[in-house]
């Protein structure tokens, strides 16, 4: 917009006439409708005042096209390292495997069964540590497949160690009920619920696994 555009603008606005606008700036007539047809240009006092009659500053009532931004500082970019936080699972597996390092030291030192327990402590703090999703179903069947090798594997008939547990409970009761038997029924029990314990998390994980998938 052009200044006598713009005058003609600021005076319609104001209700004033041009002969109005004229006496208020002892100016002629003439000399307004100059300025509005862009036949002539008021000079620098007639500018300040034409400003301060419309309530502007002379910079928006002289300058032609948007005011220009001054230049905006460029982003600076700030590199924030992510602290890493462990998980409670990973803890608690960070805890075994400490643990188990200083039992197997110990076991390799004296002797005993200590290096046996130090191993079997690495070996159960390796799932919570690594695994990223469902650490302690990762646990749950690498204490199945510890007890499947190690502890009273005769029984593991399906689900492992409940069935042959329960007929062991049966067949032995009360007559031959001695410290090895309940040893091994406890095992097997515990063994198989577990077992079942762990099938159904290990299918309600991956149906929710599946059900992420398919959604768009």
């Amino acid at each position: 917009m052009t200044l006598g555009e713009k005058i003609c603008t600021l005076r319609t606005g104001k209700g004033l006439s041009q002969e109005d606008l004229a006496q208020r700036l002892e100016v002629s007539r003439q000399s307004v409708s100059k300025w509005e047809t862009g036949q002539s240009v008021p000079d620098l006092e007639k500018i300040i005042r034409l400003a301060d009659l419309f309530g502007v500053s002379v910079d928006e009532l002289v300058r032609e096209g948007e005011r220009p931004q001054p230049p905006q500082p460029e982003p600076q970019v700030v590199y924030v390292k992510e602290k890493r936080e462990w998980t409670a699972a990973q803890k608690v597996g960070i805890c075994l495997l400490a643990a188990g390092g200083a039992i197997t030291l110990l076991g390799l030192a004296y002797g005993g069964v200590l290096s046996l327990v130090g191993v079997a402590l690495l070996v159960l703090g390796l799932p919570l540590l690594l695994a990223k999703k469902h650490p302690w179903i990762a646990l749950g069947w690498t204490c199945i497949v510890l007890s499947l090798l190690v502890l009273n594997p005769h029984t593991s008939v399906t689900p492992w160690g409940l069935i042959g547990g329960v007929r062991m409970f049966l067949s032995c009761y009360p007559e031959h009920w001695y410290y090895a038997t309940q040893l091994g029924v406890s095992i097997s029990v515990a063994r198989g619920l577990l077992t079942l314990v762990l099938i159904a998390l290990t299918w309600r994980a991956w149906r929710k696994k599946r059900q992420e998938k398919e959604l768009p």
